[in-house]
């Protein structure tokens, strides 16, 4: 079983909040376990014991014993065990997930991410009566240049600004994860992601100044070929796939931790998705079932779509 990430996030009050050190008292709690997971086991259980009971009373007693019964209580006493099975996987998992809860309180190394959040109709049925609306999403954030990415889900205050699709926000994981961090501590402000997003110049704005100095370079000059510019191929993958009739798209814009676009595909309302970014001067896609990135031996927007879609229908 592949280690899932879970996300704690937090909505601070003002900027400052953000960046406050993280304390074992002000870390959020883990979310309760599914009931049925834990306790589902007991249901076959009770009708297990009383056929049992009644294969040990029914010889002395003369009562019938019909051959369902036996063939009743082996499919109960399977189910037991699968539930039981269940259960265990789960206690364990939670012993886990607060370890690493713990871990990240004790130690914590802090990077910036982004977010991808899902639409919300305000009007929906998903606001809350006091005015409150559940929003979820994916994060994405990477740990020594491994890219991970994890849902995440919060419920937004009424009149407090909740995060955007493409904003930045403060993640602490464990020090000294490698790879996928169990736990995740995110920390967002509007305020203080606009002005993250504000102190950074966006790449597309330097292209234009560029092709100017070079129309108005000496034409005696040997010209060399404009090398490829991958920010533009992602650009065009995103407005390709935002026309594509089976799949969605969602152009990301830098952050801190990701200086370059991104593009997020995913099959309409599926909460799996395949990334699309510049790694280490070349792009490369991460298929829905995350791992290591993959360069791409295209630039055609269509043939990494069709790709794209083939990843996401696979399973």
């Amino acid at each position: 079983m592949s280690q899932t990430t879970t996300v704690l996030l937090e909505l601070a009050d003002d900027p400052a909040d953000v960046e406050r050190p993280l304390t074992p008292d002000t870390l959020p709690p883990l979310a309760p376990r599914t009931g049925w997971r834990r306790w589902a086991w007991i249901v076959p259980t009770v009708p297990a014991v009383v056929l049992v009971a009644y294969q040990q009373l029914a010889p002395s007693q003369g009562w019938p014993l019909p051959a369902a019964v036996l063939g009743v209580l082996t499919v109960l006493l399977l189910l037991v065990a699968v539930l039981a099975l269940a259960r265990y996987l789960d206690d364990r998992d939670a012993q886990r997930e607060t370890r690493a809860r713990d871990a990240l309180a004790s130690a914590a190394e802090r990077t910036t991410g982004s977010v991808l959040v899902d639409e919300v109709d305000p009007t929906g049925p998903g606001v809350l009566p006091d005015g409150a609306t559940p929003l979820s999403g994916r994060l994405t954030f990477s740990v020594d240049h491994f890219p991970v990415r994890a849902p995440f889900t919060v419920t937004v205050p009424a009149g407090t600004a909740g995060p955007r699709s493409g904003d930045p926000v403060a993640v602490w994981y464990p020090q000294g994860t490698d790879g996928r961090p169990r736990v995740v501590l995110v920390r967002y402000q509007r305020d203080w992601a606009d002005d993250l997003l504000a102190a950074m110049s966006p790449h597309a704005d330097r292209l234009a100044p560029a092709v100017a100095a070079g129309s108005e370079a000496d034409h005696g000059a040997a010209s060399e070929p404009p090398p490829v510019d991958h920010q533009e191929f992602l650009l065009d993958l995103g407005r390709a796939g935002t026309e594509h009739p089976r799949l969605a798209a969602e152009v990301v814009a830098p952050t801190d931790a990701w200086r370059t676009v991104r593009v997020d595909l995913s099959l309409p309302g599926a909460p799996r998705s395949v990334l699309v970014f510049e790694d280490n001067d070349e792009v490369a896609l991460i298929g829905p079932d995350g791992g290591h990135p993959v360069p791409l031996d295209t630039l055609d927007p269509a043939r990494v779509l069709d790709l794209a879609e083939r990843l996401l229908r696979q399973h």
